[in-house]
C-alpha cells in the first residue's frame, strides 16, 4: 500500500482546528478552530492567514454564493460578511438544545446546505444531520446521530456518503438531486478501529474517499465500492481532523489537526499537532459546492 506524507503550513490552531475546505472563487483554504471561536482564509500563494471570531463554537464554515460564508454555529447556521465581519444567523433548528452543536456541513450538489450537530462530549444520540433549503428552511435529514461528521458526494451527485463517527462507518445513501432527499442507505466502509475514528472526508475524481482519522495518525483512501483501503498519508500526530482537495487543479490535500489532548501525547506528537497540512497524492480531488448556488 502506498503511504505519502505531509508537511505542515503556518499558522497553528491555539485548540482544535478542523473544517478544511478549499474556496475555488478566491483560491485559499477556509479552516476553523473550533473551540477557540476562529474562522480562518489561508491563502496559499502568499503564506498568510486572515482570522475572524465568532460568538459560539464554530463547527464549520463553508462558500455562498453571495461572497459570504456559512457558519456552523452552536444552534445553527449563520452567515459571515468577510467585509465587515458582521455574523447574521440564518436558522436555528437546535435553538432550544444547549446541549449540541453543529460540527461538520458542507453545500450539496443542489445547492442547498447539510450540516450536522452532535451531543457536547459526543456520547449520547442527540445530533441530527439537517437540509437547510436555499430559503434558509430546514427539515431533519438524518436523526439520532452521535457525531455527526464527514459528509460528500460522488461526482455525478447521485449518492451522499456520511459518518457518524462513532459508529466506525462510512454510509452511502441514493440522493435526489430535485429534492434533497436520502434513501438506501447502506453500509459503504468499515474503518477498522485500530485505523482511528472516521472524521472529516472528502472524494476524488475517481470517486474513491479520504478519510481523515483521529487518533490515527494518518488520512485514508478507500474505496466505496469494495470497503478497502487503498493508501493513506501519514502525519506525526494523532488528531487528524479534516480534508479537501485543493489547488488550481484540485491535485493537493489539505488537511487540519488539532490540539485537544496535547498533555498526552509525546513532546514530538504535541509539538506537530494543531498545523493546517498539505499533501500530494497523485491524484485530483472535484470542486467545491456552493450554498445557494
Amino acid at each position: 500500500m502506498q503511504v505519502h506524507h505531509a508537511k505542515a503550513l503556518s499558522p497553528r490552531c491555539s485548540k482544535h482546528g478542523e473544517g478544511a475546505c478549499w474556496w475555488d472563487a478566491k483560491q485559499v483554504v477556509i479552516w476553523v478552530d473550533i473551540l477557540a471561536r476562529e474562522v480562518h482564509l489561508y491563502d496559499p500563494k502568499s503564506g498568510t492567514d486572515r482570522m475572524w471570531t465568532t460568538p459560539t463554537d464554530v463547527g464549520y464554515a463553508q462558500p455562498m454564493q453571495d461572497g459570504g460564508l456559512v457558519l456552523g454555529l452552536r444552534d445553527g447556521i449563520a452567515r459571515l460578511d468577510l467585509n465587515t465581519s458582521k455574523i447574521t444567523m440564518l436558522a436555528e433548528p437546535e435553538a432550544d438544545d444547549d446541549t449540541t452543536r453543529m460540527n461538520d456541513g458542507k453545500p450539496g450538489p443542489d445547492g442547498r446546505f447539510y450540516g450536522g450537530s452532535m451531543a457536547y462530549g459526543g456520547k449520547e444520540p442527540l445530533g441530527s444531520l439537517w437540509k437547510f433549503n436555499k430559503d434558509f428552511s430546514f427539515e431533519h435529514a438524518i436523526d439520532h446521530v452521535t457525531i455527526s461528521n464527514g459528509l460528500c458526494w460522488s461526482g455525478d451527485g447521485s449518492t451522499f456518503y456520511y459518518i457518524d463517527s462513532p459508529t466506525q462507518q462510512v454510509v452511502a445513501y441514493d440522493f435526489d438531486m430535485e429534492t434533497g432527499n436520502l434513501s438506501r442507505k447502506r453500509v459503504a466502509v468499515e474503518v477498522p478501529k485500530e485505523n482511528g475514528v472516521p472524521d472529516g472526508m472528502t472524494i476524488d475524481a475517481d470517486d474513491n474517499l479520504w478519510v481523515a482519522h483521529w487518533n490515527g495518525y494518518s488520512v485514508g483512501c478507500y474505496s466505496p465500492k469494495t470497503g478497502k483501503l487503498l493508501e493513506k498519508i501519514a502525519l506525526p500526530c494523532p488528531k487528524v481532523t479534516c480534508v479537501s482537495f485543493g489547488g488550481p487543479d484540485h491535485s493537493l490535500l489539505y488537511i487540519t489537526t488539532s490540539r485537544v489532548g496535547e498533555a498526552k501525547m509525546t513532546p514530538e506528537e504535541a509539538k506537530a499537532s494543531g498545523y493546517l497540512y498539505v499533501s500530494e497524492p497523485g491524484v485530483q480531488g472535484l470542486p467545491g459546492n456552493v450554498y445557494g448556488a
